[in-house]
């Protein structure tokens, strides 16, 4: 039998992601992610933030997400400079989720789901907080 999320578990992992703590530290990371990463040439979102959102949205386990923020910190080219800057605080944040999980059920099965679930919904937060950003720095730049 395959684990499945309750309508219990979900509200809780949102309730969770909602909380003024929790939220106010993914609203922080994004405005850090847009400090850092900035926009692309064409003031598109940056291809990290992208990459760290479609990891977090097609990963099939939690870990993966955590891997590719430990890789990319990891790397001798490109923006590791950047993620090195950031990725402390992603994994301090990964951290906190795996937690909540664990609280919240003792069923491995459901865990594993609902760290994933977690993270979706953390990484919306943060790109969301991300994006809003770039528009006031746009609406700044309009307007200067």
């Amino acid at each position: 039998m395959s684990a499945v999320l309750t309508p219990e578990l979900l509200q809780a992992a949102d309730g969770f992601l909602d909380t003024d703590e929790q939220h106010g530290a993914a609203v922080k990371l994004g405005r850090c992610l847009f400090e850092t990463f900035g926009a692309d040439k064409e003031g598109r979102v940056s291809t990290q933030v992208r990459n760290l959102q479609q990891m977090a949205v097609s990963a099939t386990r939690f870990a993966d997400v955590e891997d590719f923020v430990k890789n990319q910190m990891g790397k001798k080219t490109g923006p590791s400079r950047e993620w090195r800057e950031v990725g402390d605080e992603i994994l301090k944040q990964l951290e906190k989720l795996r937690a909540e999980a664990n609280q919240l059920t003792a069923d491995e099965g459901q865990r594993l789901l609902l760290r994933l679930h977690l993270a979706r919904g953390w990484v919306r937060a943060v790109v969301g907080a991300y994006l809003y950003a770039k528009a006031q720095k746009e609406m700044e730049q309009s307007h200067a």
